[in-house]
């Protein structure tokens, strides 16, 4: 008996996109700064479609793509370091929190504002996080 699961034939294009790349994978684990970077512009980018996203009606989609925010969000927070000589740790933190609510809150928002906030938040850090890189030569 053969079953007739479109499911299974199917391939869902967003994973034919990623590929693995164990060469790419270990310079960013040799270079756990360039990996907070591109964590940052994953949420920054993941909030431009969700806005574009919310914009068309297109709440499925919006939804998938705050859901990786959150995600990425939680691979941010992993980093993070709390000792006392780490007190950014802190404020990071708390930014990130600050984040992740205005993301829950954009879930059920009829416009932009908490989505809007959650982007201009990571997209300030992206570019703080940029710069620093550029002025200690870490950027390649």
């Amino acid at each position: 008996m053969t079953t007739n699961n479109p499911i299974s034939q199917a391939t869902a294009p967003l994973l034919q996109e990623y590929q693995r790349n164990q060469e790419a994978e270990q310079n960013l684990t040799e270079n756990p700064r360039k990996t907070v970077l591109l964590l940052l512009q994953g949420a920054v980018d993941k909030g431009n479609l969700a806005k574009v996203c919310q914009q068309s009606g297109a709440l499925v989609e919006k939804g998938f793509h705050l859901g990786r925010m959150t995600t990425i969000l939680d691979a941010l927070r992993d980093r993070l370091h709390f000792t006392d000589e780490t007190p950014l740790a802190f404020d990071l933190e708390e930014l990130y929190r600050y984040a992740d609510q205005c993301i829950q809150e954009a879930v059920f928002e009829k416009d932009t504002f908490y989505l809007d906030s959650a982007i201009e938040i990571l997209t300030e850090l992206r570019d703080a996080w940029m710069e620093m890189m550029e002025q200690t030569g870490q950027l390649v």
